[in-house]
């Protein structure tokens, strides 16, 4: 019978606690992480979050991207401000972001199953937002819809950028050690993941051997555009949602 592999890649912190989900497929397990999250060590970069900080309350309304945008932007908070201010409005994308607000005793309003800048953008309270203060917390070189489209809207917009991400140190060497398999199932959580993914691919893959389970449309227009054709999209970028896409695609194996 043939050996299908699925490769367990997210960030190192979040790793193994998906693998534990992968672990009830019926499938053989590849631990590679292929994004690392790592904090901005440049001195303008933060400079540049301590103002951000330092002004939070002049912001009106304050946005997390990730589960890694609150980890890292309540590491600044709680030195600069032992009480949040009050009149501020934070809010989430996806549920596990806003489980990770409300662990700091923050109420935030998250934006449902679709988890992308769409779905934040149609929630009632950002729809009016003309001459009022946005901060967007998020890692470097995020996409850019969501700023544009609240500065269209007559908001003012900051990003607060607090983190990188970066090919982890260990993947080349972890994928030299790839054993041969006919089938390959790789569920990718980013286009920044699947990037890194074309960095370690070892050339004695068959692109035909692989089903790439990705969280968006766009990122499978990036994935098709790099070769890939066995492409399954998920209904969002949650672990629930990806974790049944995969299943469907080791039933099709």
């Amino acid at each position: 019978m043939t050996k299908t592999l699925v490769w367990a890649t997210r960030p190192s912190h979040q790793n193994s606690a998906w693998q534990q989900q992968l672990a009830r497929l019926d499938a053989d397990i590849l631990t590679i992480p292929l994004l690392a999250i790592v904090p901005v060590m440049g001195e303008q970069d933060r400079q540049a979050i301590k103002k951000n900080v330092l002004d939070l309350d002049h912001f009106e309304h304050v946005i997390f991207v990730s589960q890694n945008a609150v980890a890292h932007a309540f590491k600044w908070f709680e030195d600069y401000w032992p009480q949040l201010p009050v009149g501020v409005n934070f809010y989430a994308v996806g549920a596990k972001t806003a489980a990770a607000v409300r662990s700091y005793g923050i109420t935030v309003t998250e934006c449902g199953e679709a988890m992308n800048s769409e779905a934040i953008l149609a929630l009632p309270a950002l729809r009016d937002v003309s001459g009022q203060k946005v901060l967007i917390c998020r890692g470097k070189g995020g996409r850019p819809k969501l700023a544009v489209a609240l500065t269209e809207r007559g908001a003012q917009v900051r990003y607060c950028e607090l983190y990188e991400r970066q090919l982890p140190v260990t993947a080349h060497e972890q994928s030299l050690l790839i054993p041969a398999a006919t089938k390959h199932v790789i569920p990718l959580f980013s286009g920044d993941t699947l990037v890194n993914l074309m960095c370690v691919l070892p050339a004695t893959i068959n692109r035909n051997s692989i089903v790439l389970v990705l969280p968006a449309e766009r990122v499978a227009e990036q994935a098709r555009q790099l070769g890939f054709h066995d492409i399954r999209i998920a209904k969002n970028a949650s672990e629930a949602a990806m974790l049944e896409s995969i299943k469907l695609a080791l039933l099709s194996q």
